[in-house]
């Protein structure tokens, strides 16, 4: 069992920003598995604007891998709370919204969340939380906000900040995190999972569940991703979101803007950030990524343009990102050197772009000077693949052959000698012939 609780812990708390309490993730797992009952995972979202963004997605995606692992997410619509507004990281009071505005948005957001989670009703289970709160008797809410107190409310930063700025706080901002805390309460939530500007709402669950004598849930913050301004976290009210529901070539253009790192930041660390956070991917994938870059065997633009085609598959489908990436070569991208080919072979030279008048082209950089080169950059090249991240994942994939061997590893490098023949999958066969430089 200890094996398990510790992959279970590996997946789980990669990406996380905080776990509170520190073993608390650790002691539910194991007790899930004791007891051989999934943990109950709660997300609440507020339905304030009509669609989800990719910013919304990571907390979805964290969710989704609690689902994968057996347990049972609950997706609270906060159909009630949203009009009051969530005050988290505001330095002001949010405009209300009427009731058929929350009715509509709601209706948006279940149907985007199913682009990253599991619908099987024993995964997933979505409430509204307007059928609690929203039958509340004046005495009930006198009851519950007794539990708290305006000191422990003023603790938290954002009103804090208001405060000490003269700035109005509404008194029902104030009553936000304590109808957030009940909803942990009414479906006995064992894991929290927001943002980090989330977690003193997340913290509010823990304490009210202690007053209500049930066992308090453990919160799990995760990072806010940057929008395409690299320096924001992303919103709709910043203008630099990424949609889901966006046409696949605004979405995949949307990606493409994305800094390489935001300010003060290390090196490609948005490209990385956005690999983990708006993919899902696993700390030791996201670090060989971080690796290839450092290294130079991955450029920074493809990496970025393998990240799009992949968001853009995620949320519209494989052949969607396809084109997208089409477009978007047709559109802003370099137009590659042309080729001269016959049936099924490509011709490669070897002759600096400048002197090209046919034939094609391997840059001097591309081709070493006992011709080898790197496979990926190979694929690019002949236009078997659009990019060597493409190239790479058709090696992953067990889809490329020089002179008839199957190349497993990503990192491979071949020698060019004329006539070796280079297949594609089953339908791009390439021959190649090296002419001299100048010829």
């Amino acid at each position: 069992m200890e094996k398990e609780i510790k992959r279970q812990l590996d997946i789980l708390s990669s990406g996380a920003l905080e776990v509170l309490p520190g073993d608390g993730l650790k002691a539910k797992i194991a007790v899930s598995l004791k007891e051989n009952r999934p943990l109950i995972v709660k997300l609440g979202v507020d339905p304030t604007a009509p669609d989800l963004h990719l910013g919304h997605a990571v907390p979805l995606r964290k969710l989704r891998q609690f689902q994968d692992l057996g347990h049972k997410a609950v997706l609270i619509i906060g159909d009630f709370t949203a009009l009051v507004g969530d005050p988290s990281g505001r330095s002001a009071t949010r405009p209300p919204l009427t009731p058929e505005q929350v009715k509509i948005n709601a209706k948006t957001y279940t149907d985007q969340a199913f682009k990253v989670l599991d619908d099987n009703p024993q995964r997933l289970e979505i409430r509204y939380n307007s059928k609690w709160l929203g039958s509340f008797s004046f005495e009930t809410i006198l009851k519950l906000t007794a539990r708290f107190t305006v000191a422990g409310l003023l603790v938290r930063d954002d009103f804090m900040k208001r405060y000490k700025a003269e700035q109005p706080i509404g008194l029902h901002e104030f009553l936000y995190p304590v109808m957030q805390a009940y909803d942990s309460v009414e479906i006995r939530a064992d894991i929290e999972l927001g943002g980090s500007d989330q977690k003193f709402n997340l913290l509010a669950g823990r304490q009210l569940q202690e007053k209500f004598e049930q066992e308090p849930q453990v919160a799990l913050t995760l990072p806010l991703l940057e929008g395409t301004d690299g320096v924001r976290k992303m919103s709709k009210s910043y203008d630099n979101h990424i949609g889901l529901t966006f046409e696949p070539a605004d979405m995949f253009g949307k990606v493409m803007r994305v800094p390489d790192e935001g300010p003060e930041q290390p090196r490609f660390s948005l490209i990385l950030k956005y690999y983990q956070l708006a993919l899902g991917y696993l700390p030791d994938k996201v670090a060989a990524i971080a690796a290839d870059l450092e290294a130079e065997k991955l450029d920074p633009r493809d990496a970025k343009e393998e990240l799009a085609w992949q968001v853009v598959a995620t949320y519209q489908g494989r052949e969607a990102a396809d084109a997208a990436r089409a477009d978007f070569d047709a559109r802003f991208r370099r137009p590659r050197l042309q080729t001269v080919h016959a049936d099924t072979e490509r011709i490669v030279t070897r002759m600096p772009a400048v002197e090209i008048s046919v034939e094609s082209n391997i840059e001097r950089e591309a081709l070493k000077e006992d011709g080898t080169i790197w496979v990926p950059k190979l694929l690019v090249l002949t236009g078997g693949a659009q990019s060597t991240s493409e190239g790479r994942r058709l090696i992953e994939q067990s889809g490329v052959r020089f002179k008839g061997e199957l190349i497993t590893d990503p990192a491979t490098e071949v020698k060019i000698e004329g006539g070796e023949i280079l297949q594609i999958g089953k339908r791009k066969v390439y021959k190649l012939t090296l002419l001299p430089i100048n010829s």
